[in-house]
């Protein structure tokens, strides 16, 4: 009885390990004044390209997205480029999702929130802040909006759309 027990017991060990876990991200929501104050550098600028590739460890795909700084708001750059790295995009025929990262793509005009990094492909980075809520997509009409993210609490806090004009008042305001 014992013996069969065992085999019982070794049996559901064996299930419960193949089985994938399920684990969600939660975001929480930030404020304009929040994503400012993280921020090292606050830019608006056309996305020029974007590149996938695979991370120096094999393990991801990194996106690489060089943005032509037409306006900084917040900090410095010596350069007219600057490099963004985000987790995601397609390398061949395999793709990656990031669910709390919203890509850049050629030819957007965006206000970024960022912050130096290093690459995980090759040396010194801008990251996104706060992932998708650190983007904002300027459309014809200089309306800001970003997307492509749920939070969890916060949410009131976000400013999800606005004057792109109102929305640089707010974080040069920030103190």
């Amino acid at each position: 009885m014992r013996n069969i027990f065992k085999k019982v017991y070794i049996f559901f060990i064996l299930i419960a390990s193949i089985i994938p876990s399920v684990s969600y991200a939660i975001m929480q929501g930030f404020s304009t004044e929040a994503l400012t104050k993280e921020s090292a550098l606050i830019v608006t600028g056309e996305v020029e390209y974007t590149k996938s590739a695979w991370s120096k460890d094999g393990k991801t795909i990194i996106t690489t997205a060089s943005v032509i700084v037409a306006d900084v708001i917040k900090g410095t750059t010596t350069t007219q480029r600057i490099i963004v790295e985000y987790e995601g995009g397609e390398v061949g025929e395999i793709g990656l999702r990031v669910s709390d990262v919203s890509p850049l793509a050629k030819g957007e005009t965006v206000l970024l929130f960022l912050k130096p990094g290093m690459s995980k492909i090759d040396g010194a980075v801008h990251n996104i802040t706060a992932k998708a809520q650190g983007k904002y997509v300027i459309d014809e009409n200089r309306i800001a909006r970003k997307s492509g993210f749920s939070v969890a609490g916060g949410g009131e806090n976000v400013d999800y759309s606005m004057s792109l004009d109102k929305l640089i008042e707010k974080i040069r305001n920030v103190r």
